[in-house]
């Protein structure tokens, strides 16, 4: 995998990689936002499923509450 950084004037940067997603280090975490009923039939979210599973854990937990993390930070929805 090769990154090819790209910084603007406000020193915000972004790493542009190529290569197989789920193939990032155990130490890395991955996470994809899916809708309530948990279908995950279409894109990245297909693969989400084959890879993790887990589609029946999250339908038992009836879940209604919206968790946001963003740069550290937890948000309640």
């Amino acid at each position: 995998m090769a990154g090819s950084p790209n910084e603007d004037p406000e020193g915000s940067r972004i790493t542009y990689v190529k290569g197989d997603l789920f193939a990032c280090p155990k130490t890395d975490s991955l996470a994809h936002c899916i809708s309530e009923d948990c279908r995950m039939g279409a894109g990245i979210a297909v693969l989400f499923k084959k890879k993790f599973g887990g589609v029946q854990e999250l339908l038992n937990q009836r879940l209604d509450v919206v968790l946001i993390v963003c740069n550290g930070k937890t948000y309640l929805q």
